[in-house]
């Protein structure tokens, strides 16, 4: 497709992009970034970063790009039912470990499903697990791995002897681990070729929700932990033993602050923290308008691409709109660095501009289009901090109150407090108190620090180890000032 400019062919290409990266054509709109050639060659094996930066879009790369001698699985653990995983702990290990038997009992199945699909592996072994991996069993992955949780799955197979014999229908799996686990390692290392296997674990926030109840935290952060450690000693065996196993991990970065071990200095090695720059978020955006062009299209230069779906170079800000910035940098300014907000906001301004008969999206529409994204802006954070904070929408209300985007530490500590004595307080947010309740505020960058001397605004999503600062003024970000009123 070549449009000219005198038509809406791309801003109608640009109006259909999906804000899911499950949902679009990963082959044709992902964008390759330098971590994910780290992750390929094992380097890295995880991938932390908040809602919307990208996540998903690598573990789709993984997820669609097997090849003859390249096979990937996704453990998804979206409406998985955790119960199940909690009941199935290692007693030979102590919290936070329990679980370690499970994870690696879960990436040796999919490694072996993945070989039975393999015509490169030994076909006498390939019929052999064949029984317990038929290739056109297209079940949910979770249903796969209920179903292999359940009593004497594969133990015959696995060569499981004795107490914990394929004859024993009652067995329970989380009773032989200390047999099956070096079993299945066995059974791999002996069988397996040279070829690359991918078991990507994604959407293991499901069991978040539970936060506030100490115990369900508890073991969840357990579950967690004892799966980066498993991950850790998977990649260890394997690769001693000349495996091309690559387990990986994504991960929302809160999740991953509030895990503690002794190995958490080791995983530095191996993570990536999905932080995108402003150059990196242009180079996105060109390949995504040339790709909407072409399918197929290499070739993408920002200034070339921008200019041919944004008809201004520049949008007006301040008193009377004196000032003007690029309107990249405009749109920017109003999101939190992720692909998600770019995506949403050109998206939405390409449906209004074509709408409005429009070739190309004017300054007018970006201001105009600035409002109802800072309404799905706040609903994103919502859903990003429910967990933490159930009632944040309420509690951004009644700063919106207020009208003040930008406030003394004190003073919005006040707020706080005044909030917290309200009908409006959910039971769970009085248990916090106001000052960490300013950090988790500040952790997601709803507010940032106004920093001296000429009381710039930064935040968090800018600098990834930054911190509340207490002496300096509190901002509201620029994303939210429409949605909340302020001036």
């Amino acid at each position: 497709m070549n449009p000219t400019t005198n038509d809406q062919a791309l801003l109608k290409e640009i109006s259909k992009w999906k804000l899911e990266a499950a949902d679009e054509d990963s082959q044709r709109f992902f964008y390759h970034l330098d971590d994910v050639q780290n992750l390929e060659n094992g380097e890295y094996s995880i991938v932390i970063g908040r809602k919307g930066t990208g996540k998903t879009a690598i573990c789709r790369y993984f997820e669609t790009s097997s090849q003859h001698n390249r096979f990937s699985l996704k453990l998804s653990f979206k409406e998985f039912p955790f119960n199940l995983l909690y009941s199935l702990e290692d007693k030979n290990f102590t919290n936070p470990s329990q679980y370690i038997s499970l994870w690696k009992y879960f990436i040796y199945n999919s490694v072996l499903k993945m070989m039975s699909t393999n015509h490169g592996i030994n076909s006498e072994f390939r019929m052999k697990i064949d029984k317990l991996y038929p290739e056109d069993d297209f079940q949910y992955i979770g249903t796969l791995m209920q179903k292999w949780t359940k009593g004497s799955f594969g133990l015959g197979v696995f060569g499981v002897s004795g107490r914990a014999s394929a004859e024993k229908e009652d067995v329970k799996i989380e009773e032989i681990w200390p047999d099956l686990i070096p079993a299945m390692e066995r059974l791999i290392v002996n069988n397996i070729d040279h070829s690359q296997y991918f078991i990507v674990f994604d959407e293991l926030d499901e069991d978040y929700r539970n936060y506030w109840d100490d115990k369900s935290r508890d073991r969840y952060i357990s579950l967690i932990t004892s799966l980066f450690k498993a991950v850790s000693n998977v990649r260890r065996v394997f690769s001693d033993n000349g495996c091309n196993i690559k387990p990986i991990i994504f991960l929302r970065d809160d999740i991953y602050e509030l895990l503690s071990d002794p190995d958490k200095n080791k995983w530095e090695d191996h993570k990536i923290n999905l932080a995108w720059k402003k150059d990196n978020l242009r180079r996105m955006i060109a390949f995504r308008i040339a790709r909407s062009l072409d399918r197929d299209s290499n070739n993408f230069i920002f200034d070339e691409e921008w200019g041919k779906v944004v008809g201004t170079s520049t949008v007006g800000i301040g008193k009377n709109r004196g000032k003007n910035v690029h309107s990249f940098d405009y749109i920017l300014s109003l999101t939190h660095s992720r692909p998600r907000d770019l995506v949403r906001f050109l998206r939405d301004a390409a449906r209004s501009s074509v709408g409005q008969g429009h070739k190309l999206i004017s300054g007018d529409t970006i201001r105009g289009v600035d409002g109802d994204f800072s309404t799905h802006f706040r609903e994103e954070l919502c859903n990003e901090i429910g967990g933490l904070i159930p009632d944040i929408n309420n509690l951004l209300s009644h700063l919106g109150a207020s009208h003040k985007q930008r406030y003394k530490y004190e003073d919005f500590i006040g707020y706080l407090e005044e909030y917290q004595e309200s009908e409006d307080c959910d039971p769970q947010t009085r248990q916090l108190t106001p000052q960490a309740i300013a950090k988790i505020l500040f952790h997601f960058s709803i507010i940032g620090n106004a920093q001296k001397p000429h009381n710039r605004p930064i935040f968090k999503y800018q600098r990834n180890h930054l911190a509340i600062n207490t002496n300096e003024p509190l901002v509201v970000h620029r994303g939210l000032v429409k949605t909340l009123g302020l001036r």
